[in-house]
């Protein structure tokens, strides 16, 4: 599953914060308003701040990320890197359990599968990593840096916070709001799902009553 980890982020960022909303709004400038601020939808304030994470990803998820334009990324290189380690969704093992399979089969299942095989004994046998990585199945996990100002983020998380978000990206977003919540808990620290005012007809999710 996804790890995350806050490598960098904009200090006194309320300060700044402060600094740019007294431009349009006034000096009275308060935590409180600055709240308000963006609760009413007035986001460009929070381009002036940034966070950066380190991430570990299913190569997957990485499709999806870099779907979000305004976040920047650098990537791991399958040029001179091998990759050894695989995602496996929960779904895999929920699956193979009601099949009557042990997780550890599933496990060793994975090394065994044809592109795993082919890619690790094309590499032993000195094919140029670049080149092995045609094989590579999406489950194969891969590392990233990726960078997003406040708004960014912001905008990111209810999209993939939703519940009908793939399991594994809906984590990743999930430790991405934990840890910004720690560090700037004045704007993240808050719900940002709103199922109940959500116009997506193919979610069942804000009829059931649970969210």
């Amino acid at each position: 599953m996804p790890t995350v980890d806050l490598i960098s982020m904009t200090p006194n960022y309320m300060a700044l914060l402060e600094c740019a909303c007294k431009q349009p709004y006034g000096k009275d400038v308060t935590e409180k308003s600055i709240k308000k601020i963006i609760e009413s939808g007035h986001l460009s304030v929070l381009e002036h701040c940034y966070a950066s994470f380190l991430v570990t990803c299913s190569v997957r998820v990485l499709g999806q990320l870099t779907r979000h334009r305004h976040l920047s990324f650098t990537c791991k290189s399958a040029r001179g890197s091998v990759f050894e380690t695989f995602v496996i969704p929960d779904g895999f093992y929920d699956f193979a359990k009601e099949h009557g399979t042990p997780k550890e089969v599933v496990d060793s299942m994975i090394h065994k599968i044809p592109m795993v095989h082919g890619y690790k004994e094309c590499i032993a046998d000195g094919l140029a990593e670049q080149d092995a990585a045609y094989f590579l199945p999406q489950g194969v996990e891969t590392s990233l840096v990726v960078t997003g100002n406040f708004r960014a983020w912001y905008e990111y998380l209810p999209k993939r916070l939703c519940k009908r978000a793939m399991p594994e990206h809906r984590k990743l977003a999930e430790a991405i709001q934990e840890r910004l919540a720690d560090a700037a808990p004045e704007i993240f620290d808050r719900n940002f799902m709103n199922c109940k005012k959500c116009t997506e007809r193919s979610c069942d999710f804000n009829s059931s009553g649970v969210f």
